[in-house]
């Protein structure tokens, strides 16, 4: 894959400059993967919203995604092209409902729905992230703590700005979609 060859090259570069050592190349390597591919994500993100003319809708919501799901987890494609092609249907996904402004008695049931998966559920494992028991309730006190943060900026852009309330909610109401698809691929596995 194009992504290995531009690894190596880096790698290489690296060693002969004396940057690093061969046996921290493993560490190395998987560093500037995960570089990468967040770059690859990231930028074809901004390209979704720049075609689609949501670039800052789309950066609220999926900054709010993107935040939670680093605490609460979620559904993992099991591979990098399923997850890179599953990461930009959801920020598609995420366009879509940005469109749409649900009105305003439909915004309490929806946090509380959201907030009851999340509290429910979060943090969900995957195989690239397995927790113990104080990870776990480390990761679950942070994601609380995120979701109130999140759940008070809904309520104060409620007050002045109701679309950036819409957009906020839908970063939470696509993590709560996410963590059901994980609990469900969990229980599956």
């Amino acid at each position: 894959m194009m992504m290995d060859i531009l690894i190596q090259h880096i790698l290489f570069k690296m060693r002969t400059k004396d940057l690093i050592s061969g046996e921290d190349e493993d560490v190395y390597r998987f560093g500037l993967e995960c570089l990468l591919l967040k770059m690859i994500h990231y930028l074809s993100y901004i390209f979704i919203g720049f075609a689609l003319h949501m670039m800052f809708p789309m950066i609220v919501s999926v900054i709010i995604l993107i935040v939670l799901k680093s605490k609460t987890g979620g559904y993992h494609a099991k591979t990098r092209l399923g997850c890179y092609f599953f990461s930009c249907l959801i920020v598609f996904l995420i366009y879509l409902l940005n469109e749409v402004v649900f009105p305003i008695w439909l915004l309490v049931p929806a946090v509380l729905f959201a907030n009851i998966v999340i509290w429910s559920f979060a943090p969900i494992e995957n195989v690239n992230r397995e927790l113990d028991q104080s990870e776990k309730k480390d990761f679950r006190r942070q994601a609380l703590l995120l979701l109130c943060f999140v759940d008070t900026a809904i309520v104060v852009t409620t007050i002045g700005n109701y679309v950036m309330s819409q957009w906020l909610l839908n970063g939470l109401l696509m993590e709560a979609g996410l963590i059901i698809l994980g609990k469900c691929h969990e229980n599956n596995v």
